[in-house]
């Protein structure tokens, strides 16, 4: 029997970076497809603003991809993007899923979803984020992790307008580090699928004592377990450490 396959819908054209950061969070057993929106807005001068992410998800272009992804044998499928699924509220984010489920007909989540649904899992209640975006999108996302039962105790955005997945993994670990921990956080997430986090979780949790939920890790975490393949992925942390297969 062949590997349970597990598709990802991508915001934006996939780089060669996005599938490799990607793929260093499956493991053995699970098969990972990605499919990019075909309608994605195009990224004006400006960067990436509130407006230009509050446009991602509009549209049906997440849904297409999802169905094409569920039409090469996905099980499961996520959005695989934290800005675009906060950035309308939880009542836009609950639309995007039921947009993939209706139009792929099979379970579906997304990055902002997941990396709920994986805080839950821990059980964290205090929680410090760190961003790549604007203030403006970092207020949408406070707002969203305190929708879903969060007191976020620190929130630190690096107001990047573009090239995300330039920022070396060794800065996300010194601004974690140093900026944004506090002794009253249950645990760190690190949001957006453009920053490279895998080389550094492990480095993160043994230095803090704390559990480090990363928007790549809880989304490859979240849709294999929506596609029933729950899988171990060592040195990717205590997430994945902690699923069964």
């Amino acid at each position: 029997m062949g590997a349970c396959r597990i598709g990802i819908v991508w915001p934006e054209a996939v780089q060669a970076g996005h599938l490799a950061e990607l793929e260093l969070f499956v493991p053995p057993g699970l098969a990972l497809d990605i499919e990019p929106v075909d309608s994605a807005p195009e990224l004006g001068p400006e960067g990436i603003t509130l407006a230009h992410v509050e446009e991602l998800p509009r549209g049906p272009g997440i849904g297409r991809a999802a169905r094409r992804l569920a039409e090469r044998g996905a099980l499961a499928v996520a959005y695989g993007c934290t800005s675009g699924s906060y950035v309308l509220g939880p009542d836009g984010d609950a639309a995007i899923v039921a947009d993939m489920r209706t139009a792929a007909g099979i379970p579906a989540t997304t990055t902002s979803a997941a990396a709920a649904a994986a805080l839950h899992e821990l059980g964290v209640r205090r929680v410090a984020v760190l961003s790549p975006h604007v203030d403006a999108l970092n207020k949408r996302l406070r707002a969203y992790l305190e929708s879903a039962g969060f007191e976020v105790v620190n929130l630190v955005g690096l107001n990047r307008r573009g090239d995300i997945e330039a920022i070396e993994p060794a800065e996300t670990l010194d601004v974690v580090s140093k900026d944004l921990d506090t002794p009253e956080t249950d645990a760190i997430f690190i949001s957006c699928t453009g920053l490279r986090t895998a080389a550094v979780i492990e480095d993160l949790e043994d230095l803090l004592c704390k559990p480090v939920v990363t928007a790549n890790q809880a989304t490859l975490w979240h849709v294999a377990q929506l596609a029933g393949a729950p899988a171990s992925t060592p040195a990717r942390g205590r997430l994945l450490a902690a699923s069964t297969a």
